[in-house]
């Protein structure tokens, strides 16, 4: 987390640098650091997965211009999917917990948040170099379609256990 920890601290202004010698407020705005820095994390994840689905539109524009319209409604399922996998990674929750909640979000589950967002990024680097070899000309196109829908699956899957990490639940 050092580039974006330290991107963050330069950001500071001279009253957040004196009011961190006031009790209390360190923690607080440490625990609100991580959270910018995970937000940042997911931001970056979901741009990227941005990314491979324009790909995808630019195969979808040539298979119209052939004409396989039985490709293209499979090609549009696999970018629904990318869509919807992309905005529950950048709206998901920050790990807020109210004074009163019964699951406390502590700065150790913080920082597991922000690293398992961190392990997302092999997976979209996976699906960036499958949509890479996507051609509309490839024998293969289905089943390589099938192959990204599978990935975006188990991405969804992985990233459904991020909420674990905030609750709990499972351990």
């Amino acid at each position: 987390m050092a580039g974006i920890d330290d991107r963050i601290e330069e950001s500071k202004n001279w009253f957040e640098r004196v009011a961190e010698h006031l009790p209390g407020y360190r923690g607080y705005k440490q625990k609100e650091l991580r959270r910018e820095a995970d937000k940042t994390q997911r931001l970056f994840v979901a741009e990227r997965l941005d990314a491979v689905r324009v790909g995808l539109d630019d195969l979808k524009l040539d298979l119209v211009n052939r004409g396989d319209l039985e490709t293209l409604g499979y090609v549009d399922v696999v970018i629904r999917k990318l869509r919807t996998v992309a905005d529950r990674i950048r709206y998901a929750d920050y790990g807020y917990a109210g004074l009163f909640d019964t699951d406390k979000v502590d700065e150790s589950v913080l920082e597991r948040l922000y690293d398992f967002d961190r392990g997302l990024e092999g997976a979209v680097s996976e699906l960036d170099t499958l949509k890479g070899a996507l051609s509309m000309d490839s024998p293969s196109l289905r089943s390589d379609l099938k192959l990204l829908e599978d990935k975006i699956e188990v991405l969804a899957e992985q990233f459904g256990q991020r909420e674990n990490l905030i609750t709990g639940a499972g351990r």
